[in-house]
């Protein structure tokens, strides 16, 4: 196969994105340094766009190399490429699309122009502004938008299904549940939600276990939803920027019992991951218990997997790069002082909730269609039915982290002890 694979590719991608400000600084000094040429010197500071020219070039090459050798028809649209056509005609029947084989995944124009014009620079530097920018795109659809998407629960984050026979409330309601017991959550626990959405797991916390619970989020339609869907419980949901939530002091009067970050982090970027953590680490209490949950990818990348998060960066989730292997979530865990307890995959749970998800949205069509346009439509169907598969195959996951902090003997031992679930989790009435 051309030059490198992709797990390769990913390998040098991480590195230089996490490690991006040494290197250039390195590079600059070299640059600098006295008795160089002219021609050296242009050499040094062309040697990173150079690279990262090399690194599109050589997975262009060799996803068509790879996608020849499978035996694709390359007389035929990309799978990428079908997909941007179905979007604007919606012609075609979009499941046959994505199951048959026949449309290679090949990283090609669409993947290059993303890259070239956001991706990079968001991934490289991601500054404070990109979230205030990206999070609103991502989430500042409008609530009827999610509602079409995500049913009464409002839940943007994978279920959990006991039975596989549950409906989408009795499945978000039961992963409420499994977080509320793997924090041992208890009356009175003052609980932070980092990343809190739309309010229901604050509520759910609130009114179910009379913990004070306290959301933030950086989407002023969430917390609008958010604050009516709570009332008068007497939780608090506050507009903030998790990356500066430790200036604020509504949250650094006291220390947390419990700190809970479902599928947020992925937001935060490759570059600032262990600086979030770091944040999460200094408001928790010694004897407190962080869950963790966020969505990861395979390390060993097919070029399906690296098409499809591409799509996902450029469409869905703009600057949310920081979907990782666990390895890599893991030692940036432990790196920022986190002891791993228990950590599960909620792949197939997270494929069957996009499955629910989709047929909610395939129900909604008319009023969505003409709310926000037939192209809108398709384009977040293809999100739907593409990720749906992508979780399936294992391209994309969700991993569930049990953590407490380094050092602290009895905590550690409390939650060591409670492996086992201690109740059996009743839906929330």
């Amino acid at each position: 196969m051309f030059g490198l694979n992709v797990p390769d590719m990913f390998e040098f991608v991480l590195l230089l994105v996490e490690h991006f400000p040494s290197i250039a600084a390195l590079n600059l000094l070299a640059v600098c340094a006295p008795g160089l040429s002219t021609r050296k010197r242009v050499m040094g500071i062309l040697l990173i766009p150079a690279f990262l020219a090399i690194l599109i070039g050589t997975t262009y090459l060799g996803s068509h190399e790879d996608a020849k050798a499978k035996g694709y028809d390359m007389s035929l649209p990309s799978l990428r490429e079908k997909l941007e056509t179905y979007m604007i005609d919606g012609k075609g029947n979009l499941d046959e699309i994505l199951e048959s084989g026949k449309y290679a995944p090949t990283f090609g124009v669409h993947e290059i122009a993303y890259a070239a014009n956001d991706l990079l620079t968001h991934t490289i530097f991601h500054f404070d502004s990109h979230n205030a920018g990206n999070i609103p795109v991502a989430y500042n659809k409008g609530n009827d938008w999610f509602r079409a998407t995500l049913g009464e629960p409002m839940v943007y984050t994978s279920a959990i299904y006991k039975t596989g026979k549950e409906s989408l409330v009795e499945a978000q309601n039961y992963k409420l549940d499994y977080v509320a017991d793997a924090i041992e959550l208890k009356k009175g626990d003052r609980v932070l939600d980092i990343g809190c959405g739309w309010g229901r797991l604050v509520k759910h916390f609130t009114e179910k276990y009379q913990a004070d619970v306290t959301g933030i989020t950086l989407s002023e339609s969430q917390r609008e939803y958010a604050m009516e869907l709570n009332g008068d419980n007497g939780a608090k949901v506050i507009l903030q920027d998790a990356m500066l939530m430790h200036l604020n002091p509504q949250l650094n009067a006291k220390k947390f019992d419990k700190i809970v970050s479902l599928e947020m982090a992925e937001h935060v970027g490759i570059r600032r991951y262990q600086e979030f953590l770091k944040k999460v680490h200094a408001m928790l209490d010694d004897d407190g218990v962080f869950y963790f949950q966020v969505a990861g990818l395979r390390r060993s990348w097919q070029y399906e997997d690296l098409v499809w998060g591409l799509f996902m960066g450029e469409h869905v989730f703009p600057g949310a790069d920081a979907s990782c292997p666990l390895g890599w979530v893991s030692t940036h865990l432990e790196r920022a002082g986190f002891e791993i307890q228990r950590v599960n995959n909620l792949g197939t749970h997270y494929s069957r909730t996009l499955s629910m998800w989709l047929e909610e949205w395939r129900v909604a069509k008319a009023e969505m269609v003409e709310a926000y346009g037939a192209n809108a439509w398709f384009r977040w169907e293809v999100f739907l039915a593409w990720s749906t598969r992508i979780a399936r195959e294992g391209s994309s996951t969700v991993f569930m982290f049990t953590l407490t902090k380094h050092g602290q003997t009895p905590r550690r031992v409390k939650t060591q002890s409670h492996i086992h679930p201690q109740q059996e989790y009743g839906i929330a009435e």
